[in-house]
């Protein structure tokens, strides 16, 4: 179980030097032709941008155009291939309020590429709104948004001339819990709550409660943030990269 750390939960500090991709292109690019290269980005962070506007509408054949058919997925709630977290997320949806209502605002994106325009990493800012509802001690329904400030990590290769992501998952800086109505609220055990990973200690605290027990190593402030830089840099410099992207390999896995 993760620890939380009361004197300084939100840490924040420079990537290890050695997760730095030095030579890949970015948006102030020093390669041969910096209008292709630009174009190039735009194209992935298009790509990219997706995931907000087509999950959230559940326009699954759009969504899935964003994909390689071997692509994985890892979000807090659900990981595994493409078709298993689409299948998740009907399900989910099908709950209605006994699950959670999830919502993605997109802030910014930044993508690097390596010089030959076949890998791409999209780092993309987010607030993810999850939307749960709770009975009170009286049994009345009570409704709460809990609010994440995340990181999506999108990896993507341009085979055959066309992008795709195949690897996904995100860290969490922070998060908190609005009530819908400010005269309703539902009372958030703290003790409960500081046994999960600081950036998302609420969402954790509900998913538990809703029977999707969290991905524990999702933390913009653990040590699995230069694990993932690491593999963002492996991928760009065209090494093979397997799932857990924030921790371990995960053993005999394959495409």
């Amino acid at each position: 179980m993760a620890t939380f750390n009361v004197e300084d939960p939100y840490h924040t500090e420079q990537p290890a030097l050695s997760t730095y991709a030095s030579d890949a292109l970015r948006n102030n690019s020093s390669g041969d032709d910096p209008d292709k290269e630009a174009l190039e980005r735009f194209k992935v962070r298009e790509i990219c941008e997706g995931w907000g506007s087509y999950r959230d509408a559940a326009e699954w054949q759009n969504y899935s155009s964003m994909f390689f058919d071997d692509a994985y997925i890892a979000t807090s709630w659900k990981q595994g291939s493409l078709p298993e977290f689409i299948a998740a997320s009907k399900a989910g949806f099908a709950k209605g309020s006994r699950f959670m209502y999830i919502l993605h605002r997109i802030i910014g994106s930044a993508v690097e590429t390596n010089r030959a325009l076949t890998r791409a990493v999209c780092k993309q800012k987010i607030t993810i709104t999850c939307r749960f509802t709770f009975p009170d001690p009286k049994g009345e329904l009570v409704e709460m948004d809990n609010e994440a400030d995340c990181r999506f990590f999108f990896l993507l290769e341009k085979r055959q001339g066309r992008w795709g992501v195949c690897f996904y998952t995100l860290l969490f800086d922070k998060d908190k819990f609005v009530p819908v109505n400010p005269g309703k609220a539902f009372d958030v055990p703290e003790d409960e709550c500081r046994k999960f990973p600081s950036g998302y200690r609420y969402l954790a605290w509900a998913e538990v409660r809703n029977g999707t027990p969290p991905k524990m190593n999702l933390n913009s402030h653990g040590p699995e943030k230069n694990i993932l830089y690491g593999k963002c840099k492996d991928w760009l410099e065209g090494k093979q990269v397997k799932p857990d992207l924030t921790g371990e390999d995960i053993p005999d896995w394959h495409p």
